[in-house]
C-alpha cells in the first residue's frame, strides 16, 4: 500500500470543492443505504484559512524570525 502525501495546494482545492459542495445544498447524502453527512462548514472554513497560510509562508519562503540575535 503506498501512502499518497497530498500539498497543501491539493488538499485546499478539495476543501474549497466540500464548502462549495455544502453552501449548493449536498451536506448530505446517502451511500448504500447509510447517511453520510460532511465536515460542518465552520471547520471547513477554519481548514481552508490554515491552507491558505501555509501556502502563503511557503511562497514567502518558510519561516521569518525576527528578533533572534545571531550568534
Amino acid at each position: 500500500m503506498t501512502t499518497v502525501i497530498k500539498t497543501y495546494e491539493e488538499q485546499l482545492i478539495e476543501v474549497q470543492q466540500a464548502i462549495s459542495d455544502i453552501l449548493t445544498g449536498a451536506q448530505e447524502a446517502s451511500y448504500n443505504g447509510q447517511r453520510v453527512k460532511k465536515a460542518e462548514l465552520a471547520v471547513l472554513q477554519q481548514r481552508e484559512e490554515y491552507l491558505q497560510q501555509k501556502i502563503a509562508t511557503k511562497k514567502r519562503g518558510g519561516i521569518k524570525v525576527r528578533g533572534a540575535t545571531p550568534v
